[in-house]
């Protein structure tokens, strides 16, 4: 009886083996969402916010691998809920498929970081440009996240783009959800303590939340029946 009970407990396929291999795979995609980010956090580490030509211009560009990455996150995520194995591979495939079909909505993130820059240049920092960037700034992030969840429809362009502030528009609960979950995520990796721990399974688990929030409150038969 002891023996089947620590076989079960420290087996290759047992609870904690089942455990780590689980907290594995988080890491791994964790991880590779991050490194979509060096490039943004590259900027912010060497420029940082600067009122010049070429530090706008520089976090436009870095910027542009945000969304390819939260393509590949949000397809990992489902890998995960769904235990598929090898969600790594998964994550790099749906970056490229990104890549591929949907650089458009990439260079859309990037036009609103560089215009929202620029505007924040020329007007000013005051509290009334600031709000005004953060809401413009939202509804961006919104319509940006919504669309890593139609990696699969056929749509293109412009409909594609309309198809997820459609979704958006339709149900506004959903971006509150997955905004809240991104900050959440962030305020994770800047405690004092954990917060770099924090970088290597907050990405996986806010993907992972919103995927489950996702297919509780319906979203799954928005997609279908925008993907019609």
């Amino acid at each position: 009886m002891t023996t089947s009970r620590l076989g079960r407990l420290l087996g290759y396929d047992g609870i904690i083996a089942t455990l780590l291999l689980g907290a594995f795979r988080y890491f791994l995609v964790s991880l590779s969402f991050v490194a979509c980010l060096v490039p943004l956090l590259a900027f912010q580490a060497l420029v940082g916010w600067q009122a010049t030509h070429l530090a706008l211009w520089a976090a436009a560009a870095a910027a542009l691998t945000v969304v390819p990455g939260l393509h590949g996150l949000m397809r990992a995520a489902a890998a995960l809920l769904d235990s598929e194995p090898h969600v790594a591979r998964v994550f790099w495939s749906g970056l490229a498929d990104a890549v591929r079909h949907r650089w458009g909505s990439a260079l859309v993130l990037s036009a609103a970081v560089l215009v929202l820059g620029y505007d924040v240049a020329l007007l000013g920092a005051d509290a009334g440009v600031l709000l005004g960037a953060v809401a413009v700034a939202a509804v961006a992030a919104a319509i940006v996240v919504s669309s890593t969840f139609l990696s699969d429809s056929p749509l293109r362009g412009a409909a594609y783009a309309l198809a997820a502030t459609r979704i958006v528009l339709q149900r506004p609960h959903l971006p509150l959800v997955w905004l809240l979950l991104a900050v959440l995520a962030t305020l994770a990796t800047s405690l004092p303590v954990i917060g770099a721990v924090a970088w290597l399974s907050a990405p996986a688990l806010a993907a992972v939340c919103a995927t489950i929030c996702n297919r509780t409150l319906g979203f799954a038969g928005a997609r279908e029946r925008v993907g019609a």
